[in-house]
């Protein structure tokens, strides 16, 4: 059996250091890039059971501490109190991994949607985030990311969402977010929709990651075929005394 999908469609997000695999399960040791600088994480796919099975084997073969990890909902509480102890984290908050290889029905306003580009490309973008996203940790700086928005009738940036396109890969969303002047508009339908469609052009899928209180947004892309593959609960490193 493969990999699942989760991890093979994130897999240019990381460089894989270390795996375990447990019964279908797989835990890996993984280094990213962030905008604070590189570090290494946890990521895990499979049933809770087998994968608590794999972070029990990485804590016995003594897996470094790591500040982050990302893992099948219901899997840590079912880790021994020892692993758990080595390991250094605790339960964090939780989230559903959502994909799409449909492309979206018309959405009105995709008109309205294209690349952000241009010597002022990034403060513009980050012009808007401070009014839509303020907390995304998707950096206009990135060299990864290519900015999409959506422009008012005066061409003011109402909307905006990050695009991690590798050639021929997976195409990862972030950072989306609409200026709250202009919620309730579809603003953030339309940018999904337009974003989806020009990437199944030419990749695979599309994936985007929702905290799973978000019901409307939930909504928004579930119409737009979106579904969830991976139900996922963040761990993070306990609090130092």
């Amino acid at each position: 059996m493969g990999r699942h999908l989760f991890l093979r469609a994130n897999a240019s997000r990381w460089q894989e250091e270390r795996a375990w695999h447990a019964d279908g399960a797989t835990l890996l040791l993984v280094r990213v890039r962030r905008p604070s600088g590189e570090r290494q994480q946890l990521v895990g796919a499979g049933e809770p059971d087998a994968l608590a099975s794999a972070l029990s084997r990485a804590a016995a073969d003594g897996v470094p501490a790591v500040p982050f990890g990302l893992l099948t909902r219901g899997t840590w509480e079912l880790v021994p109190a020892d692993a758990r102890e080595r390991l250094g984290l605790r339960a964090g908050p939780v989230w559903d991994w959502m994909w799409s290889a449909e492309v979206p029905p018309l959405q009105p306003g995709e008109e309205r949607v294209g690349p952000v580009t241009g010597p002022d490309a990034a403060e513009e973008v980050r012009a808007c985030l401070s009014r839509a996203n303020p907390d995304t940790s998707a950096d206009p700086a990135d060299p990864d990311l290519r900015w999409w928005g959506y422009r008012d009738e005066d061409g003011v940036l109402r909307g905006v969402v990050a695009v991690n396109a590798p050639a021929g890969g997976p195409v990862h969303l972030s950072g989306l977010g609409t200026d709250t002047s202009w919620r309730r508009r579809g603003v953030g339908g339309a940018m999904m929709a337009a974003v989806t469609r020009w990437a199944l052009t030419e990749h695979p899928l599309v994936h985007y990651g929702i905290w799973t209180d978000n019901d409307a947004a939930r909504r928004i892309y579930t119409r737009l075929g979106y579904a969830v593959g991976q139900e996922i609960e963040n761990v993070v490193a306990k609090p130092t005394a």
